[in-house]
Order: C-alpha cells, then structure tokens, then sequence
C-alpha cells in the first residue's frame, strides 16, 4: 500500500494531454514506454523512489528506456492515478493532477506536438476532432 504524503489540496485538475507524433508506430512505442515505467515504477519500494537521486535500480530502470533528462521527483507523477490511451498517432493522458512534467517531456522529445487541457473548462465534446 502507498500512502501519498502531502498537504491538503482538491485533486480534480481534470488535465488532459494529447501527444500527436508523425508517426503512428512513434505513439505506439511511446505508449508502451509510459506502460512500462507505470508498471515498473509501481512494483518498487516506496524507497526506491526518492525526490533526491536515483537509486541504482531505478537509474538503470531509465537507461533501459534511453531517458535521461527526468529529475527524481517526477518519478513520482507514474505513481498517481493516470491513464494512458493510444489512438492512431495520438496518445491520450487524463488524469486529475497537475504535475505531468515527466510525461510531457517524455512526449516532446520524442518529437510529438503537445496539447494540454482541463476537461473542466474544454470538455471533450467540445474539443475539435483532428
């Protein structure tokens, strides 16, 4: 169990990111990269997941995947509640916190266009298909 350690605030961003990559098999290879770190991430030690440094685990965890620009504070963004959809040259991030630096730079160096959000204030039905 994980017990989130923080003070008091509402989480109800209601974010939400759209990545759009040139290529369909980029967004594919992205998805599965945020897959992996979720289910990763989520399987270690709270201690290995520290706001300071990488433990040795985790800093080869992100060498396995060719990252090397996050800071260790955002590791902790794959330990909120996030969903993650692949559509076509489209991956969908939703999730109701604010903090999603980690997955926005993940996307843009990869090379995708970035839309962020909140479903608050542009409710999906009146965002415009493309």
């Amino acid at each position: 169990m994980k017990i989130w350690q923080s003070y008091g605030s509402e989480h109800s961003m209601n974010l939400v990111m759209i990545g759009r990559f040139k290529q369909e098999s980029d967004a594919e290879r992205i998805k599965g990269v945020f897959d992996f770190l979720l289910e990763k991430l989520r399987d270690l030690p709270d201690s290995d997941i520290k706001e300071d440094r990488f433990t040795s685990d985790v800093r080869d965890l992100l060498r396995s995947k060719n990252i090397h620009y996050l800071y260790p504070k955002e590791l902790t963004q794959f330990l909120y509640d996030v969903s993650f959809e692949h559509n076509g040259n489209e991956i969908r991030i939703t999730t109701d916190e604010d903090d999603v630096s980690a997955m926005l730079k993940i996307m843009l160096v990869e090379g995708a266009k970035v839309e962020v959000f909140s479903a608050h204030d542009y409710p999906e039905s009146d965002t415009p298909k493309r």
